[in-house]
């Protein structure tokens, strides 16, 4: 009943205080020491304005939160008098001060913050200085060292509530519940989980998300109803207009034409006037609250209706809402992005082993093909090819289904094989595949690297040989294996036509990915004759 509910809490300890103060005068024979009768009626039509305002806090919440200044400035008067009625040289016991003063410097706190606090310090300690002269001016009895001592207590505690309501005014975090499904394809989901957050920790019959993109003209509009989710397109209009105003929380009454707004120090203020609001008006709603936020795509609104008692304090958790499902709204964006590239990058992954592997393959089988075609014009028996094209692709089958095992099962970081084994043999099928002759060497043997590894650089050494041999009609590979300590150098040259006369060399686009990829550098160079790639990659790549 009392959630949130800063000005029927303060309404309620008012006239609790007005009652106990009332009977303690009553009870106390001594009291009031001055003016009793008109002391008693001043404090008897306390009594009924505290009561009035008890009504007034349940009934209306813009009554109430434009009458705040005005009854914080009459129970400022009101601690004075009662300090005047009850101020005696023993009355430490019998005196309201300490109570009321607190009660003051709370309601400023909760209602304004630090500035209110310190205004109503303020306020305190010179209307109490100047009320204290004037008893001494007028010879009643008052003890200074007493004075002087609840004036101090007074500021020590205005200086802690200064300090309290600063801390206060940091915006306290919420957590939205994390929604099933895979991340980056779940953004419907997402924001029907914040909608129905919002209705819980809100109290709330309705909540509304309207999104706007940069790129579109169109708006998208989510609306929880009582559980009951709606999704619809809003063309062009009002509310697209509307999305780019910056509504910081906003507490409203279209028909009455009433709003409490934050400032921008993050206090309520009240304006009064015709008011639209087109996500109110598409949602039929007439009473709620209004919140501007930003995501990655446009600006965005969340509105909020149906809360019970619905009130000023409602402001900064619908703010704090509004933030963090910006925030969430993102997030699932930047995952999607994040599963679209790695999508992307899968299949740019695959289209480079297909090139090196299968249509290098093909391309090279069409090539023996047509050797094959001449050497049965010249006479000779073909079997023997016959035989070497069927291991080759016996050889090339094997291949393919290993590369359909990895993209099935994922890639085995963590098993380990010998790089110059797998060249050697690499080496060996090309060489028979192209009719060229392969020589290989490396500085160290083992060359142990990864799985992973080791394939991207079979098939950058097939790619390479592959053009040396269909450009460049080379007939003999040179490989080059090193390792340094931060780099291993992978070195392959041959005997083609090399470049043109001008040194200008296209970079060629599946080696280069694949280097790149590994975070390494591909220089590439007249042989004199041929062609020469040299390739370096970082070593922590193979560990």
């Amino acid at each position: 009943m009392f959630t949130r509910r800063t000005g029927k809490v303060l309404a309620i300890t008012r006239a609790i205080l007005a009652v106990v103060f009332l009977l303690a005068l009553w009870i106390d024979p001594v009291q009031p020491v001055r003016a009793d009768a008109a002391g008693y009626i001043l404090l008897s039509l306390y009594l009924v304005w505290s009561a009035g305002l008890v009504l007034v806090a349940w009934e209306n919440w813009w009554l109430e939160f434009r009458l705040a200044r005005l009854v914080h400035a009459i129970d400022i008067m009101g601690f004075i008098a009662a300090v005047y009625f009850t101020e005696t040289g023993n009355g430490d016991f019998a005196s309201p001060f300490m109570a009321f003063a607190a009660f003051l410097l709370i309601t400023a706190t909760l209602r304004w913050g630090w500035t209110g606090v310190a205004y109503t310090a303020l306020a305190l300690v010179v209307l109490n200085s100047v009320f204290g002269g004037w008893m001494l001016a007028m010879h009643m009895e008052l003890d200074l060292y007493r004075f002087g001592r609840r004036q101090t207590y007074m500021v020590i505690l205005s200086i802690m509530m200064v300090w309290l309501s600063a801390d206060q005014g940091r915006t306290r975090a919420v957590r939205l519940p994390e929604p099933t499904g895979v991340p980056g394809e779940r953004r419907m989901r997402v924001i029907a989980g914040a909608l129905a957050f919002t209705r819980r920790s809100m109290h709330a019959r309705g909540a509304s998300i309207a999104l706007g993109r940069d790129e579109e003209p169109w708006t998208e509009v989510l609306c929880d109803d009582n559980g009951v989710v709606t999704h619809d397109r809003v063309g062009p209009g009002p509310l697209t207009d509307d999305l780019a105003e910056d509504y910081r929380p906003l507490l409203f009454d279209m028909k009455r034409g009433r709003r409490v707004m934050m400032n921008d120090a993050d206090v309520p203020m009240a304006r009064a006037g015709p008011i639209e609001i087109p996500l109110a008006d598409h949602c039929s709603v007439n009473e709620g609250l209004l919140v501007s936020f930003n995501t990655a795509n446009g600006c965005a609104q969340l509105l909020i209706w149906g809360i019970p008692d619905i009130c000023f304090d409602d402001l900064g958790p619908a703010g704090a809402l509004a933030r963090e499902i910006g925030l969430a709204i993102d997030r699932e964006e930047m995952a999607s992005l994040a599963q679209s590239s790695a999508v992307s990058g899968i299949r740019n992954a695959l289209a480079r082993d297909l090139h090196d592997s299968v249509a290098q393959f093909l391309a090279g089988t069409l090539f023996r093909i047509e050797a094959l075609r001449r050497w049965i014009r010249e006479g000779n028996d073909p079997e023997g090819e016959i035989n070497a094209m069927k291991e080759a692709l016996r050889r090339e089958q094997g291949q393919l289904r290993l590369m359909i095992e990895r993209l099935r099962r994922g890639e085995d970081a963590d098993r380990r094989t010998d790089l110059v084994e797998e060249l050697e043999t690499l080496l060996d099928e090309v060489g028979h595949h192209w009719h060229i002759s392969t020589t290989f060497a490396a500085s160290a043997r083992p060359f142990t690297v990864s799985i992973q590894l080791a394939h991207e650089l079979r098939q950058l050494v097939r790619e390479a040989v592959a053009n040396a041999a269909r450009h460049g009609h080379c007939t003999q590979v040179d490989i080059a294996l090193t390792q340094g300590d931060d780099m291993m150098k992978l070195l392959i040259g041959d005997n083609g036509q090399g470049f043109a006369q001008d040194g200008t060399a296209s970079r060629p686009r599946s080696i280069g990915e694949r280097v790149d990829a590994l975070g390494g550098t591909l220089v590439i160079c007249n042989n004199g004759p041929g062609a020469r790639l040299e390739i370096e990659l970082p070593t922590r790549i193979a560990a």
